[in-house]
């Protein structure tokens, strides 16, 4: 038995423990079972989504990172596929991490950022390439490999360099990856081209991060660089946090705006990006937690992301997901008070989307209790709530100081 069958029967195995789980999410895209973290190279290809992610699939805790797979032809249901990168152990190889995903005229191509027993993250990660030639259900891995390490650099001492995402303009791939140089405690993103994927040359930093700057952090994972309009839109994972930065990209040189928070959610981290046939720009990040039932971490909804008139990000649920909803429920207009209770009692389920307009008279803030235990009133109660002079939204479990 090779190490991918080692893999999928560890997943077979621990499949119907993960699926009886009741904490198990439904509508979110997650692993069959045991852990998975960053969402890896989605594409489209022969009219159909595919999206890959970090995957350990012999237990529910970090470790072993495969590449795990679906497809899609909707963005809602999924259909999971052979894992497709393992682990080249042969090798020396210790852990696949996260990268991308390219057509490179007709063949689908991943880069991704591989790890060895003598390779640390910090010092050793090197960037590899697999190709597929079945439709992207099995994966080859070049003799080439590796096909970039640090030396490219010269005497740029880079920490933690990886997470590859790759573009492609006129005849030249572009990629960046992430990191940091030693000492510096400031994140940067590098740019590199090539001609063929396999022969890469290094261009210059994308963007370097302040040093000791709280927003911007010590060092910079999962960069994404997509054009929006008339800009060029940077996102990097500094560690527990996602920033973004709007500039203008010209010449290999990023003129940059202002970084913002893209999320405020505490577990939202690494997200990535894909651009469709019908141009849409769709985003994807890993949601924390899980581990209660032999899975742990899933993927966030599929995002369009396009860029307002206040010059910010502007972030909404892919409208494929309506064709989630199952009845549909009105209630008339009517006033909440901090006295309301059960407003929507008659509402039942595990999985509910609501739809409201909320006009404000008197408070500085509202907010509403939802998945109430039927036999407990005070188990599992989660809070939802607007703070209207701070113009934020926010979502958490018991937690209180709501007007209504």
């Amino acid at each position: 038995m090779n190490d991918l069958q080692k893999a999928m029967e560890s997943i077979n195995k621990a499949k119907l423990n993960a699926e009886q789980c009741p904490l198990r999410p439904e509508f979110h895209f997650l692993a069959p079972a045991n852990w998975m973290n960053d969402p890896n190279g989605p594409i489209f290809y022969k009219g159909e989504y595919h999206l890959f992610y970090q995957h350990n699939p012999y237990n529910d805790k970090w470790g072993n990172i495969h590449w795990g797979h679906a497809k899609s032809k909707d963005l809602v249901y999924w259909e999971h596929l052979p894992i497709a990168l393992t682990p080249s152990r042969e090798l020396g190889e210790k852990h696949c991490f996260s990268g991308c995903c390219v057509n490179d005229d007709g063949i689908p191509t991943i880069i991704y950022t591989s790890i060895g027993f003598k390779r640390t993250p910090s010092t050793g990660a090197e960037q590899w390439l697999a190709t597929s030639s079945d439709d992207m259900i099995t994966w080859q891995k070049s003799l080439e490999n590796p096909i970039l390490n640090r030396d490219i650099h010269g005497n740029l001492d880079l920490r933690d360099w990886r997470d590859p995402y790759i573009w492609k303009n006129d005849d030249f791939w572009y990629m960046t990856l992430g990191g940091h140089i030693h000492g510096s405690r400031a994140g940067i993103a590098l740019l590199y081209r090539s001609k063929d994927l396999f022969q890469w040359e290094y261009l210059n930093p994308l963007l370097t991060g302040k040093r000791n700057d709280k927003i911007t952090g010590k060092n910079w994972e999962c960069p994404n660089f997509f054009p929006l309009r008339n800009k060029h839109i940077l996102i990097v994972s500094p560690h527990k946090k996602v920033i973004y930065n709007i500039g203008t990209y010209e010449n290999h040189e990023f003129i940059p705006g202002t970084w913002r928070i893209l999320d405020h959610g505490r577990a939202f981290y690494a997200p990535n990006t894909m651009i469709d046939k019908r141009g849409r720009v769709i985003m994807w990040a890993w949601i924390q937690g899980g581990g209660t039932g032999g899975w742990n971490g899933c993927l966030t909804l599929p995002r369009i992301v396009s860029l307002g008139e206040d010059g910010r990000l502007k972030f909404f649920p892919a409208p494929e997901l309506q064709k989630l909803r199952g009845p549909h429920i009105h209630f008339d207009p009517m006033i909440i008070s901090s006295k309301s209770n059960g407003i929507l009692r008659n509402v039942r389920g595990n999985t509910v989307e609501i739809v409201g307009k909320f006009e404000f008279i008197d408070a500085d803030s509202f907010g509403f209790k939802f998945f109430k235990s039927i036999k407990d009133e005070d188990e599992n109660i989660d809070n939802l709530g607007y703070n209207i002079k701070k113009n934020l939204l926010w979502a958490d479990k018991e937690r209180g100081n709501v007007d209504s």
